[in-house]
């Protein structure tokens, strides 16, 4: 598994969660980012790491939700996390699996 199956893995997630809150992501982009699981630019270009199809894949689909959900709030604040919550209900338990053991997820090599 690599970049090819994660662009599959997150463009199916993305567009579910892009759906659930009405936006359109401009493009998505798989990267070798070793320190963020994914990012979203203010144009609402998403990048996300090939790294998290290793991951379970809850994990995955809370990051898809997350960086979606940049796209109407680009902040962390309770409205941003709203936007979350309506695409993951989930998400703290993915959260806390990434802070606990993503660790590991970023050492792994190139694809």
């Amino acid at each position: 598994m690599g970049a090819d199956q994660a662009r599959i893995d997150f463009a199916e997630r993305v567009a579910v969660h892009a759906e659930t809150l009405k936006v359109t992501p401009r493009s998505i982009a798989i990267k070798d980012m070793r320190s963020r699981w994914g990012s979203c630019s203010s144009e609402g270009r998403l990048n996300f790491t090939w790294r998290l199809v290793c991951a379970p894949p809850f994990a995955l689909d809370y990051v898809a939700a997350h960086e979606v959900a940049h796209i109407r709030e680009m902040n962390h604040s309770s409205r941003f996390w709203k936007q979350v919550e309506r695409c993951y209900p989930d998400w703290r338990e993915a959260r806390d699996w990434l802070h606990t053991r993503g660790g590991a997820l970023h050492s792994i090599g190139d694809p």
